[in-house]
């Protein structure tokens, strides 16, 4: 799945939602749906009236923008392709239309040289003098950015919550060494146990807590990449609300009068509640409190939970 700011998609999901945003946005253009049964044109819809062709790609994962660009590249140059290689069937679902604008719509453009690109590829397919395109046949690249309104009009027409963030949601790197890490678990942990400073058995409390917590901090990033990989809807809704419960983590820290302990629990009870009245029924209460515990030492490990 390919991770944005308004959740995940992969390539039936993107022109799933696009294909609901071409038949509302474009009716009055006559726009008409390209089924790839059989066969695959290069274009998955076109309008009659005024010749507007439309390609989706959406990447099956999140890539570096190099590899990103050239996959993109890669895709236009194919499909552009099959305008020449399938005229004659194209001739016969376009009708007398000529295609002048072709739109290739993706969730992101990873790098400006794509637009070279297109102006190269426009050049080459003008000269083919296809009987299926004008002569001022124009390739026009699109993102996430062009359609958003539309997208998010037909979320809400299907039930789903409209999203207004400016970036996919993650989790806070993990930019330090293991020892950093290690250090600030430990002082939250003597913190935590300060009432019990004084017990003959204090030492050994100690060592446990402190045990628990880093075996915590060290599972929870690879229970994050578990849930991202086999529901990763659910994994977009959860880091986002984590995120935003992060900043309340750290404002709540800093007003708190009472004790390291109590600091802790409310923060663990509070986000558990938000995440099974949330993101129920895809994470029931009990794996919304395992999600809680690993979080909370996650945030103990980089200090997003703090005592002083």
């Amino acid at each position: 799945m390919f991770n944005t700011s308004i959740g995940p998609f992969d390539g039936k999901s993107w022109e799933d939602i696009l294909q609901l945003v071409f038949k509302q946005k474009f009716s009055a253009e006559g726009y008409q749906q390209v089924v790839a049964t059989p066969g695959d044109f290069g274009l998955e819809g076109f309008t009659l009236k005024t010749g507007l062709a439309f390609q989706c790609y959406c990447p099956d994962k999140n890539h570096p923008a190099k590899e990103l660009h050239e996959i993109q590249r890669d895709k236009i140059t194919r499909d552009l392709n099959k305008l020449r290689d399938y005229e004659g069937e194209i001739k016969k679902r376009i009708g007398e239309t000529q295609l002048r604008v072709w739109i290739f719509v993706t969730p992101t453009i990873a790098k400006n040289e794509l637009l070279a690109h297109a102006r190269a590829k426009e050049q080459e397919v003008r000269a083919w003098n296809l009987s299926t395109l004008t002569d001022d046949f124009t390739v026009m690249l699109c993102d996430l950015q062009h359609f958003l309104v539309e997208i998010n009009q037909m979320r809400s027409a299907t039930g789903k919550a409209m999203l207004f963030d400016d970036s996919s949601p993650e989790l806070s790197p993990l930019d330090q060494l293991p020892e950093y890490y290690e250090t600030n678990i430990r002082r939250k942990c003597v913190l935590r146990l300060a009432p019990k400073v004084s017990v003959d058995n204090y030492q050994s409390l100690l060592e446990r807590l402190n045990g628990i917590s880093v075996e915590a901090f060290l599972k929870a990033d690879a229970y994050f990449r578990e849930i991202e990989e086999k529901a990763p809807t659910v994994y977009f809704s959860l880091v986002r609300l984590i995120n935003e419960y992060e900043h309340y983590v750290g404002e709540t820290g800093i007003a708190w009068t009472g004790s390291a302990e109590d600091l802790t629990d409310h923060v663990r009870v509070g986000l558990a509640s938000r995440i099974s009245s949330e993101l129920s029924p895809d994470i029931d209460e009990t794996t919304a409190s395992k999600i809680s515990r690993l979080v909370v030492s996650r945030w103990m490990a980089i200090c997003q939970l703090d005592y002083e």
